[in-house]
């Protein structure tokens, strides 16, 4: 049993930095244009917000017209106040992968405690 419970721990921490690579990252939209941005870097999802709605997901958007069109919805470009995509996040993933390496020996050494109180030891 301890040792479905080490994979599962790496498991855990593999998950964990993985998901802390990504976050939305703001756009400028003074520097560049929903249309613009959509066209070249044809991202899997953005995050927009409009004066009617808080916040928005769209997938796998594109430009018709003069509407930003996802699937189950369309947004005339005009009406986006902000507009958000994925990106890479160096501080969290940096973050997280010093916490798993601080934290990774704590775990080990009170699991290999806690199965030799039961006396079930490696």
């Amino acid at each position: 049993m301890t040792r479905y419970r080490l994979r599962a721990v790496l498991l855990l921490f593999l998950v964990l930095n993985l998901t802390a690579c990504q976050t939305w990252q703001s756009v400028s939209l003074d520097a560049i244009s929903p249309a613009q941005l959509i066209e070249e870097d044809r991202p899997a999802s953005v995050r927009v917000t409009t004066p009617e709605v808080t916040e928005l997901e769209l997938v796998a958007p594109r430009v018709e017209g003069d509407e930003l069109v996802a699937v189950g919805s369309s947004i005339p470009l005009a009406d986006i106040l902000s507009l958000e995509v994925h990106g890479f996040s160096l501080g969290r993933t940096v973050l997280l992968a010093l916490g798993g390496v601080l934290t990774l020996p704590v775990i080990l050494a009170i699991s290999l405690v806690a199965g030799c109180g039961t006396g079930s030891c490696l």
